[in-house]
C-alpha cells in the first residue's frame, strides 16, 4: 500500500514538472515573440536605451581591463 501511495505522489510531482515546463517554454515563446516584434519597429526611446545599455557594458568593460581610468 506504501509503494502504491509512493508511486502515485511520485507521478502527481512528475505531472507537475511537466506542467511546470510547459508553461515556462509557453511563457518564453511569447516573450520572445513580442520582443521580436519589438525589434521590427523599435520606438525612439528604446533605440535610445539600447545605445545607452551598449555604451555602458563599453564602459564597465574598458575600466575592468584596465583600458580606461587607470592601470
Amino acid at each position: 500500500m506504501a509503494r502504491l501511495l509512493l508511486l502515485i505522489c511520485l507521478i502527481c510531482v512528475l505531472l507537475a514538472l511537466v506542467g511546470l515546463a510547459v508553461s515556462a517554454l509557453t511563457r518564453a515563446a511569447q516573450d520572445s515573440k513580442a520582443l521580436a516584434q519589438g525589434m521590427i519597429a523599435p520606438d525612439k526611446g528604446v533605440t535610445m536605451e539600447r545605445i545607452s545599455y551598449t555604451a555602458l557594458i563599453l564602459l564597465m568593460l574598458g575600466v575592468t581591463s584596465g583600458l580606461l581610468g587607470g592601470l
